[in-house]
């Protein structure tokens, strides 16, 4: 066994792995109850102020922006959730592990510095499933501010292919690290988390594979995808 292959049982065996079963359900329902809750405080607070403003049309208007901002939040968390919600079979199909990563990377802003796997990775997956999940965690990534710089690879780990996106801003605490992947968590220097690990947690349970986060050394933050290996031509 090489380095490279000690290196990567060595960070697939930190951090924590994203809850499955009830507990993913629970962590779920409580984050979206949270989250519904203040969009409809928001609504009945503006709507409270428009009632108690109506001789001012600026206030108004003001108000009014609140409400429709607040819902154009719950109907995107809406829409989210009806991913979540499909029980279909997945459109699946064999990919290239290291494409789907090019895709993921390709339109950020912030530079990228990719170590791509010499033997390409296939996988199988919902690409359209992919592509959303993978670009929804590389934005929240991405928008950490620092971070200077991103880096994604893939890596060949027995019969797995492990796909990591980093950024090089603050290492989550312990405690930021076990609440992780309870949707709608808010950390510390960081931006608030929405849907994006539990989105890419769902892709992963359905084609057999597995979510992980850990901090990164000196800092910064991990997000591993682990899936298996499939034997078929591209």
């Amino acid at each position: 066994m090489g380095q490279a292959d000690n290196d990567d049982r060595e960070r697939a065996g930190k951090g924590i792995l994203h809850p499955e079963g009830m507990r993913a359900a629970r962590n779920l329902a409580t984050g979206v109850v949270h989250e519904v809750n203040n969009v409809l405080g928001v609504i009945i607070g503006n709507a409270h102020l428009v009632k108690k403003n109506l001789s001012s049309a600026e206030a108004v208007e003001r108000y009014i922006v609140e409400v429709r901002n607040a819902a154009e939040e719950g109907r995107e968390i809406m829409r989210q959730l009806s991913m979540l919600a499909t029980d279909g079979a997945p459109r699946a199909r064999v990919v290239s592990l290291n494409d789907l990563a090019d895709q993921v990377v390709s339109g950020l802003k912030t530079p990228v510095d990719a170590e791509l796997s010499i033997v390409d990775p296939a996988v199988r997956l919902d690409v359209w499933l992919a592509q959303d999940a993978l670009l929804s965690v590389a934005g929240f990534l991405s928008a950490t501010l620092p971070p200077t710089s991103l880096k994604v690879a893939t890596r060949i780990l027995g019969q797995a292919a492990m796909l990591t996106v980093e950024d090089d801003g603050p290492s989550p605490t312990n405690d930021e690290l076990a609440t992780l992947f309870a949707p709608f968590t808010k950390l510390g220097r960081r931006p608030k988390l929405g849907l994006e690990l539990t989105k890419l947690a769902h892709l992963a349970e359905r084609h057999e594979g597995h979510v992980a986060a850990a901090a990164c050394e000196p800092h910064g933050l991990r997000i591993i995808l682990t899936l298996p290996i499939v034997n078929e031509a591209l």
